[in-house]
């Protein structure tokens, strides 16, 4: 991409959606911190558990496609 302008749009969009991932993954870890039940260390449900870590394993995909996108972009 030649357009610097076009660039630096781009760059500011990614870091945006950066900064709400991160936010998605207070989000996760509080709602896991919820699951575990206090008495004995285990998840209260494991239903809900394993779709828990299905959302992080999501995330943390698209972590690794916006790391992709601004190496491109950056070469």
């Amino acid at each position: 991409m030649e357009n610097y302008k076009d660039i630096q749009s781009i760059a500011d969009q990614l870091d945006a959606l950066k900064k709400n991932i991160d936010k998605s993954k207070e989000h996760l870890s509080a709602l896991e911190m919820l699951m575990v039940d206090n008495n004995n260390g285990r998840l209260k449900s494991e239903g809900l558990g394993d779709e828990l870590q299905e959302l992080n394993n999501s995330i943390d995909s698209l972590t690794r496609n916006v790391q992709a996108l601004e190496r491109k972009l950056n070469h």
